[in-house]
């Protein structure tokens, strides 16, 4: 492993930490601290990701046009100030719904610039076997996260401004280990000409959706966010909530088992070194995701309801790595920040229609029934994908170090 590598999978961990944190705490905050209704628990979750809908090709443009490095440390920085303005707002009794939303907000911001620059960093840094590098960090994001939901739990017992002073100490850290990356100056454009960013952006579109290969990962990622990402932010916490009486501990664990599914699929693909045929292996694994999520469906006990989640993340863990692989390894170096930030549009465009709709589903059907309308959807789109493309043929490849592309 290089040096570079190193510091990146370091700053991952760090910067992860306040993420597997965030997730558990801010439902917390809107479901168990407020009591608020899951209606309003989606709308919640959705403004946190309406900023990565409208500016997330922004900030694609913007990680392919300058440092990554340096904007990676100045954002680092910035992400450091919300989590400690919200402990103070804790600590003055003044938190409100709405104050919620404005963090929420705020850190979607953010999270869209940094995004597509840390995706094409990686690819700078990883060597040509991109699916394995994927790989790792896949499972370095959900086992570190991890460690941040055990963090989050903690809010029951210790209360949320501890919990939150943490978060800000973890993104201070990332940013250090950031500043420890290569330099990634870009290429000097010496044709004079003024670059026009809207023609930049709609030539990364227009790579991303001509690839036999980009396009089909994409439209399963999307499909991923309105009904996977968008059970998993809305109606996991309400089924806590209301059906085992839990709190932000029961969350924390409720994802928590998710990802521990997710590594353990990571640590077979590290092991046997990777999938030769990634398309046919996302389909497949989403076919069987949509039976595992029916089940939720079933009165369980709380220990069957974690035990299908855990199988659930393992059934994602393909999704999530082959489909980011696939994307990367198809990319062209100059454009590759502006497609993978079409890639993240595509899971976060999904996130803000699936938080809306399972929250309004959860509020009319109920938690339990909820759940059919993501499995039945999923299945829907991966028959398409599986008739309708070439996912199906779509294997694996080595790229140049520093090059890649169709």
């Amino acid at each position: 492993m290089n040096k570079g590598l190193r510091w990146y999978l370091t700053s991952t961990a760090f910067y992860l930490v306040p993420g597997g944190i965030q997730m558990v705490l801010f439902p917390w905050l809107v479901a168990v601290y407020l009591l608020e209704s899951p209606m309003r628990l989606g709308v919640a979750q959705m403004a946190g990701q309406l900023p990565m809908l409208f500016l997330i090709l922004w900030g694609g443009l913007l990680g392919d046009r300058v440092d990554q490095r340096r904007l990676l440390i100045f954002l680092h920085m910035l992400m450091v100030v919300p989590p400690l303005l919200m402990a103070l707002a804790i600590g003055l009794g003044l938190v409100v719904y709405e104050l919620l939303i404005i963090w929420a907000i705020v850190g979607g911001i953010l999270g869209a610039f940094m995004q597509p620059a840390r995706d094409a960093m990686l690819a700078r840094v990883a060597g040509s076997n991109i699916q394995r590098i994927v790989t790792m960090v896949v499972g370095v994001q959900f086992g570190i996260q991890i460690l941040g939901f055990a963090m989050g739990s903690a809010a029951d017992r210790v209360g949320p401004i501890v919990i939150l002073l943490a978060q800000a100490g973890f993104m201070l850290a990332a940013a250090i280990a950031t500043a420890k990356l290569p330099d990634t100056p870009m290429a000097t454009d010496t044709s004079g000409v003024k670059r026009n960013a809207f023609r930049d952006i709609a030539e990364g579109l227009s790579i991303a959706w001509k690839s036999e290969s980009i396009r089909p990962a994409i439209i399963l990622v999307f499909a991923v966010g309105v009904f996977f990402a968008g059970a998993y932010m809305v109606v996991l916490p309400l089924m806590v909530r209301d059906i085992y009486n839990g709190g932000a501990t029961g969350i924390a664990g409720a994802f928590a088992a998710n990802m521990v599914g997710t590594c353990t699929v990571v640590y077979f693909l590290m092991r046997f070194g990777g999938l030769d045929h990634p398309g046919r292996a996302m389909i497949l694994t989403g076919f069987t995701s949509c039976m595992v999520l029916s089940i939720l469906h079933l009165d369980l006990p709380e220990w069957g309801f974690y035990t299908v989640l855990y199988f659930w993340g393992m059934c994602g863990g393909i999704s999530m790595t082959m489909s980011r692989a696939i994307v990367q390894e198809a990319s062209p170096a100059s454009h590759r920040a502006r497609i993978m930030s079409v890639y993240s549009l595509g899971i976060m465009g999904g996130l803000p229609i699936g938080s809306i709709l399972l929250g309004w589903s959860v509020g009319l059907f109920g938690a339990r029934n909820a759940v059919l309308i993501p499995a039945i959807g999923m299945a829907c789109v991966l028959a398409y994908l599986s008739i309708g493309t070439n996912l199906w043929q779509v294997k694996r490849r080595l790229i140049e170090v520093g090059k890649g592309g169709e």
